[in-house]
């Protein structure tokens, strides 16, 4: 009992200086935003550029064969339960399950494992091969050129995947149902537009956001928190997956919880 009391309170001790150091960079970041004196301006939107092709423009194939498939299954699903009821439901159901819930999801689970893991790596070999000793030498803030543009890309990048995953997941979804039924697709899309409401586009949007922020910033701390052996950095980066998808899975309950709450 004691042991099982002292390792929760390892894990507390250790969560709270998470939240700490997230909150922290958050605060450095913003700083950066409002006043970007001395700032390259130029410098940060290619390095953010770069970001965002890697994390949302070569993550496009797998986002959106991972909403075609899983709209289509969703239907399949629901036609093979419900039955007669599926195709009066079938808006709701591909708003409730694609775009308020799986989008995010699933685009958050592609950025952690796409880039997530790729930026904590560079990070930590940043600091294991003196380059981020060497940019504080020259008096250069690693916030202002490495952290920054790759927060900014990732968010921006996180926000365009899960608009691509709604609209391909709702495609999916309709294509499957008139291949089962052969419903006309003017049906099934004034279906769907009458279910998705301004409160369903804030919520996905508003997970996007969050979630590609969450996930950036965590990577980025995981990959400074790299120091001296290189048996540190696969360490890192497995801890920032695990601690990304904790973070993603608790923010998501939260906001569901506070959608139908309010």
């Amino acid at each position: 009992m004691q042991e099982s009391v002292m390792y929760l309170g390892r894990v507390a001790a250790r969560s709270s200086a998470l939240v700490g150091q997230v909150y922290r960079l958050h605060a450095a970041l913003i700083t950066k935003l409002r006043s970007p004196r001395g700032l390259n301006i130029e410098l940060v939107r290619r390095l953010t550029l770069n970001q965002v092709l890697f994390s949302g423009v070569q993550a496009v194939p797998l986002i959106a064969a991972s909403a075609t498939l899983i709209g289509g299954v969703a239907i399949m699903q629901t036609v093979s339960l419900l039955s007669g009821l599926a195709y009066e439901l079938i808006g709701q159901i591909l708003v409730g399950i694609i775009v308020r819930e799986i989008g995010p999801l699933i685009a958050a689970v592609v950025l952690i494992g796409r880039s997530g893991t790729a930026m904590a790596t560079e990070i930590g070999s940043m600091r294991l091969n003196g380059e981020w000793d060497a940019l504080k030498a020259y008096r250069i803030d690693p916030v202002d050129f490495v952290i920054l543009p790759r927060v900014a890309g990732m968010v921006a990048s996180m926000f365009c995947m899960v608009v691509c995953f709604d609209v391909l997941g709702i495609l999916g979804g309709c294509g499957m149902a008139l291949l089962m039924k052969g419903i006309s697709s003017a049906q099934l899309l004034s279906r769907v537009g009458s279910a998705l409401t301004n409160a369903d586009l804030a919520v996905t949007l508003l997970k996007a956001l969050v979630f590609g922020e969450l996930v950036a910033t965590l990577s980025c701390i995981y990959g400074m928190r790299v120091h001296g052996s290189p048996t540190e950095l696969p360490r890192a980066v497995t801890r920032a997956v695990v601690a990304c998808m904790v973070g993603v899975l608790v923010l998501d309950s939260l906001i569901t919880a506070a959608f139908y709450i309010l």
